[in-house]
Parts: structure tokens; C-alpha cells; sequence
């Protein structure tokens, strides 16, 4: 089995670093319209396969799967290719740049009985597998709120904004995590910068009555990357930017005595330990390239599959909607109806 990589940017090069140790050089075929990029990747990693164009690949049998790590904009001309084309497909986050064309490639993909499979590389985690175990197991007891920061001072793009750049990191962590996605979204950003928004404070409001809300910014004083989990019993604190103790379980709580009299209605605080557990430290990117790979086996994509990455799209779409109309809280269900 072949697989094509296609982009050898700066998150493309890691990729194929990850999937030539996979499969081995000779089992890749390495895409990009510059030479200069393609002669850069032949020098480290030799019996690669080197293509100009993705046609070149797809006229070859053995090429059954097609890695996409280029701009958004190209995300869907290149993936619905590969598909009518009958090859299994991994793009990058987010897959699409409108709600309409994330539908078609799920669509196509469905037709053609394709796995289609979205790079939101935080779902192959083990940092987010142990928080997920947490929920899961009702170790923190029911969750009252999520709230996420995503901060850093740049890098600056003019070709998207804060909110499709940055967000859909949290997105994909937070939906993953209640299983569930927003019905209704509400942002405040600013174009500090100038051209397009670098800043943006995102409200959301999910079906089981949870609300979180994700920062995201380019213009910080230092890197932030932290979530944070509220829970009736418990409280987690996730901090990626730390490897030696990157969550922390807080065994604190209220307590609500149970009185009939409001007179003696009194709050409790509870302060118990705090643990900080022990983590992989296996790569994620590696991990999901691994999926891919099995996918491309068996067909299936069982984490961050071609539905989660357009609820994905939905939300972000809602969210860039809502600071156009100054703050207003958008449906995401109604608005992803319409395709728009």
C-alpha cells in the first residue's frame, strides 16, 4: 500500500515524518508544486517517490490513500479528486472552508464507501484520551462548564482569521470530549491588527445544558494552551504547554446542604487533594497517522471521521457569523441548514 502525500509545508513535513516511519520512504509518494520543497524532503528521506501534481499519483494502483496538509481553500478540490478517484482521504483541519463543500466531501465519501478521516491531531492525544476517561467514568461528577484559551503573540494570517485558524483546535477537544456540539454560538472579536480579527471570545451553549467558552488570540503576552473542566465533584486543568505535569485533577467542589429552611441555607467549600497522573507521552501525530492507515484497511474511521469534521466546520462558521452581526448568538443548526 502507497499513500500521497500532498503539501510539504512546515505541517506537512511533519506528517511525513511520521508516515514515512510508518510505512517507509518507498511506500510514499511525496507532492508539491515546488522543487525546491520536494528536493528538500528527497534529500532526508531517500527512496521517496516525488510528484508535481496528484494526478501523477492516482494513475498508480498501488496508491490507496491521499494525506492533504495544503491551504484551506484547496482542501476540497484535492480531497473530492482523491475520492472520485477511489482512494481513501486525510485532510487537514479544518476540512473545508464552507459548510457546503465539508457536506459534498462527506457525501462523495459516503457514496463511494471511502474512509474520509479530518487531522484534528488533539483527538489522538493521550493527554485528551485521560480527560475524556475522566468524563466518561463520571470522575468528575456532572460538568458544569468548559472554558479553553488559545493564546499566543502571532503567527499572523491574512488568509484566514483568529477564529479558523486557531479555534478549531478547541472545538474539535471540546466536542470530543461531551460528545456533543454547540446549538448555539456567540463571539466577540476585534481586528486589532488590522485586515481580519485576532482576537475573538467564543460562548457556547450545548444541548445538555453545558456552556464553555474558547479565547483565542494572536496578540498575547505568552503562549497560552490550557481547558479547563468544572465538574459537580471534581475539577481538571489542562495545560499543554506542560510536559512535565500537563493536567491536574483538583479534588475541590461546593457542597449544597439539602435544607427546607432558607434561613440555614449555607454553602460548604470543599478543598481536597490535587493529583497530577502520569501521561504518555506517545506522539498524537504519529497516532493518527496510524488510524489513517487502518482505515485505509478496513475503510472505517472511528475517531475524528468526515461527520465530526464538518459539525467542526458548522460551528466555526457560526461563530465568524456571529462577530459579523456585532455579537449576535447564532443557531448553529439553523444556520448550517443552510449551507451558507
Amino acid at each position: 500500500m502507497k499513500i500521497a502525500m500532498v503539501g510539504l509545508g512546515y505541517w506537512g513535513q511533519k506528517i511525513l515524518r511520521n508516515l514515512v516511519s510508518a510505512t517507509g520512504a518507498q511506500n510514499v509518494v511525496a507532492i508539491d508544486a515546488s522543487v525546491d520543497r520536494l528536493s528538500n524532503v528527497a534529500g532526508t528521506y531517500p527512496g521517496l517517490e516525488l510528484k508535481l501534481d496528484l494526478d501523477d499519483a492516482l494513475a498508480d494502483p498501488d496508491v490507496q490513500g491521499v494525506i492533504i496538509a495544503t491551504p484551506v481553500e484547496s482542501h476540497g478540490v484535492i480531497a473530492k479528486a482523491a475520492l472520485r478517484a477511489g482512494r481513501h482521504v486525510l485532510v487537514e483541519k479544518p476540512m473545508a472552508g464552507t459548510v457546503e463543500e465539508a457536506r459534498e466531501m462527506v457525501a462523495l465519501a459516503e457514496e463511494r464507501q471511502l474512509a474520509l478521516m479530518v487531522g484534528h491531531t488533539f483527538l489522538f492525544s493521550p493527554r485528551i484520551d485521560l480527560l475524556g476517561h475522566y468524563l466518561n467514568t463520571g470522575h468528575l461528577g456532572k460538568v458544569h462548564y468548559v472554558t479553553s484559551s488559545r493564546l499566543n503573540l502571532g503567527l499572523v494570517r491574512h488568509d484566514a482569521n483568529v477564529i479558523w485558524d486557531l479555534a478549531p483546535h478547541d472545538f474539535s477537544i471540546i466536542f470530543q470530549l461531551l460528545n456533543e456540539t454547540p446549538v448555539s454560538v456567540q463571539t466577540a472579536a476585534r481586528q486589532v491588527l488590522g485586515g481580519v480579527p485576532d482576537v475573538a471570545f467564543i460562548n457556547m451553549q450545548f444541548p445538555s445544558g453545558i456552556i464553555a467558552s474558547v479565547t483565542v488570540s494572536w496578540l498575547a503576552p505568552k503562549k497560552v494552551r490550557d481547558l479547563t473542566i468544572v465538574g459537580e465533584q471534581r475539577m481538571v486543568v489542562y495545560d499543554d504547554t506542560q510536559n512535565d505535569e500537563p493536567i491536574k485533577v483538583y479534588d475541590k467542589g461546593v457542597v449544597i446542604p439539602d435544607s427546607p429552611d432558607f434561613g440555614e441555607y449555607q454553602l460548604t467549600y470543599r478543598y481536597g487533594d490535587t493529583v497530577v497522573p502520569h501521561v504518555s507521552a506517545a506522539e498524537p501525530l504519529g497516532r493518527q497517522i496510524s488510524h489513517f492507515l487502518q482505515a485505509c484497511e478496513t475503510g472505517t474511521v472511528h475517531i475524528s471521521d468526515g461527520w465530526f469534521g464538518l459539525k467542526v466546520v458548522e460551528a466555526l462558521h457560526a461563530a465568524d457569523l456571529s462577530w459579523r452581526l456585532d455579537g449576535e448568538p447564532v443557531t448553529v443548526s439553523d444556520y448550517a441548514r443552510l449551507g451558507l
